[in-house]
């Protein structure tokens, strides 16, 4: 991943290091400059010559200037340079994203994935831009400083006020280290306390319906409070740094006053030498200064990477499964012995589950909550690795066919009509964007959606809300059903897609759908037996396994399973349809 990043920018670092260099060797002579020109002024007043403190003072300018010239030139290249990786490693996560299986995503929290993309690609952001820069920087300047100070004023002199620089070193590696450990900590609650935002503001209206607003605010304060506590206590440790540093450099710069100051007294060296040796001192403290941060900010990179890495380490789906396919998928489904278990669980979520369903028959599957209705529909999408030779389509297996290819052919519409952040119109093209807009009238009228968007202010224009809170169960049901029938599918699959609707309206879609549909293979599933009554077959399942088969009237005939749900569900209203 590094490896195509560095391949395709990273020649920016080596102008962006270059005129960091020159900007760092720059930067010291402004120090002996300085001393120069206080050695011209350390005279009698008849013998100072102006014209030379004059063309110091010029040299200060020249160095300032060039000192900004350098300066952003090198940030333009490393900083900005840093922003095309930001930019690249939030693409490769989004993508990843996207490519990474059901199973694997089902498992994360939405408040870590949110971290990943926002404080984690940021970290690692910061780390290839300010840390190299400073890094660098602060070296390169430190070490030409010391030179000069070796050079043009005394090595004893420098050797002396630098000893209690490995202090301040180690100083600051052992509090990073600290430092490092807290901060995890503070990623691993600010992943938290991201996810209990996203899941309040999902679930808002489940909030507000049972007046628990307060208890919601408690557990939220709490996991704040918390935050708080550690950010303190992250503080805390950072705020030891700068000041022991400080110390430790006042320690440096008293020995250089003393012992430079008895060196000036006794005419071994001249003022402006000592003026040059504490400026070049100051430029050796700013990047053992900067060391705590630069530590800081590389441990929070490194941790963010490696974080990073885990997901986009993850094996994503095959590219093969993207494939799009050489012809039309469509044809008979045929389940041969099917048996499914969910990776990391002990019980099979289907059992030896075997049919046949014929292209253009419309297939029933009721059963009770949790009997593994779901998880076939998800096989038949490929959502889920499929076992070899257990599923086939047009007589050949699944597992040869690219997962884009069977979804490509298929209509989806699942329980909860998830519908995005956008217009009605946006919703109903998602699938397919070239539609015309008489294609989405008509799948709306099939959809029986469409007098209600008519209703609405602006029609199709009409923003939907985050998730579609703006609309009701049912409209958002039959919305997303419209944006599977815009692309007319050869397999449709209704996983309880119509559980918000009325019964009316429900035999109404289901009536159309039967009319406009014919020689199209359709698969309802669904808790209310009345949406599949008409079905050519219809399987009960329980516990995994195919309890009973046959039409309705077998299956009423038999008075098993579903004829006894059935009569429950009349009993109770649930079945009653348009005469």
């Amino acid at each position: 991943m590094m490896k195509r990043f560095f391949k395709k920018h990273g020649w920016r670092y080596i102008p962006g290091f270059l005129f960091l260099l020159i900007s760092s060797y720059i930067t010291t002579l402004a120090p002996i400059a300085l001393g120069h020109a206080i050695d011209y002024m350390d005279m009698d007043v008849a013998l100072i010559d102006q014209s030379k403190v004059y063309r110091q003072a010029f040299y200060i300018i020249l160095i300032a200037i060039g000192v900004f010239i350098t300066r952003y030139i090198w940030r333009y290249f490393i900083i900005g340079n840093s922003r095309f990786l930001e930019n690249f490693l939030r693409e490769e996560l989004f993508v990843k994203l996207e490519n990474l299986p059901v199973s694997f995503l089902s498992k994360q929290r939405s408040g870590d994935l949110m971290a990943y993309a926002v404080n984690d690609v940021g970290a690692v952001r910061m780390t290839f831009g300010q840390v190299i820069a400073m890094s660098v920087s602060g070296l390169s300047t430190a070490v030409m400083a010391i030179y000069s100070m070796v050079t043009k004023v005394d090595p004893k002199l420098t050797l002396l006020a630098l000893l209690p620089v490995p202090v301040a070193v180690f100083v600051i590696v052992k509090l990073g280290g600290i430092v490092r450990r807290k901060f995890r900590y503070v990623q691993s609650l600010f992943s938290e306390l991201s996810g209990e935002v996203n899941e309040t503001i999902m679930g808002v209206q489940v909030i507000k319906s049972f007046a628990k607003e307060e208890e919601r605010l408690d557990e939220f304060s709490d996991i704040s409070k918390t935050m708080y506590d550690a950010n303190v206590n992250l503080a805390d440790t950072s705020s030891l740094i700068w000041p022991s540093i400080s110390v430790i450099f006042g320690l440096c710069y008293a020995i250089g006053l003393i012992v430079g100051g008895h060196m000036v007294l006794a005419g071994k060296l001249s003022l402006g030498a000592l003026v040059t040796f504490n400026g070049s001192l100051l430029l050796v403290q700013q990047p053992v200064m900067s060391l705590g941060r630069i530590i800081n900010m590389l441990q929070r990179g490194l941790a963010s990477y490696k974080r990073l890495q885990v997901i986009l380490n993850q094996p994503g789906i095959p590219e093969k499964e993207m494939e799009d396919a050489q012809e039309p998928v469509g044809g008979d489904i045929d389940i041969k012995d099917l048996t499914f278990r969910y990776p990391e669980t002990e019980n099979n979520a289907l059992d030896h589950i075997s049919l046949h369903l014929p292209k253009g028959a419309t297939l029933g599957v009721v059963g009770p909550t949790g009997s593994g209705k779901t998880t076939l529909m998800h096989l038949l999408l490929k959502m889920y690795p499929v076992p070899e030779r257990s599923v086939y389509i047009g007589g050949t297996d699944i597992t040869e066919i690219p997962a884009k290819a069977v979804r490509e052919q298929a209509g989806f519409v699942p329980q909860d009509g998830f519908l995005f952040s956008a217009s009605v119109r946006d919703n109903i093209k998602f699938y397919q964007p070239g539609a015309t807009d008489e294609d989405m009238v008509r799948a709306a009228k099939l959809a029986s959606v469409h007098d209600d968007i008519a209703s609405f202010p602006d029609g199709y224009d009409t923003q939907v809300g985050e998730r579609g809170t703006h609309l009701s169960g049912g409209q958002k049901q039959r919305i997303a059903l419209a944006r599977a029938l815009i692309r007319n599918p050869q397999l449709l699959i209704l996983d309880d897609t119509l559980s918000a609707v009325d019964n009316h309206t429900e035999q109404q879609i289901l009536t159309r759908l039967s009319d406009y549909y014919d020689g199209k293979t359709t698969v309802i599933v669904s808790h209310r037996l009345s949406a599949v009554k008409h079905a050519q077959e219809i399987i009960f399942i329980k516990d995994g396994q195919i309890a009973e088969r046959g039409t309705h009237d077998q299956l009423m005939a038999q008075n098993g399973l579903y004829a006894q749900m059935y009569l429950q569900q009349e009993e109770g209203g649930d079945c009653d349809e348009k005469k």
